[in-house]
């Protein structure tokens, strides 16, 4: 008898990704809201030197939640494969 699909390590990972990519999707939209609110918010040197500061770690934060899909996939391949690996071990033992 097979374990139950809630039960499994790959279905609590891609679990554990959907929600991840949840909170991806929540705060790309807050980083779109800003930069919506920026040439409205304040002007002079300060204000773009905070822009230009601002940019760049949205850009980071960008590249970050990009690679988000390929690691995704690994983790779930890999937790894949090792339920395999403890359902081998678990059939061994009945």
């Amino acid at each position: 008898m097979g374990i139950p699909q809630e039960d499994r390590l790959d279905y609590m990972c891609r679990q554990d990704m959907n929600a991840i990519e949840n909170a991806v999707s929540e705060i790309r939209t807050a980083m779109k809201n800003v930069d919506k609110m920026m040439p409205k918010a304040w002007i002079g040197k300060n204000a773009d030197n905070w822009r230009t500061d601002h940019e760049g770690r949205m850009r980071q934060l960008k590249t970050l939640f990009d690679s988000f899909q390929a690691e995704e996939n690994r983790l779930v391949e890999k937790a894949r494969q090792d339920q395999a690996k403890m359902d081998r071990k678990a059939h061994k033992g009945d």
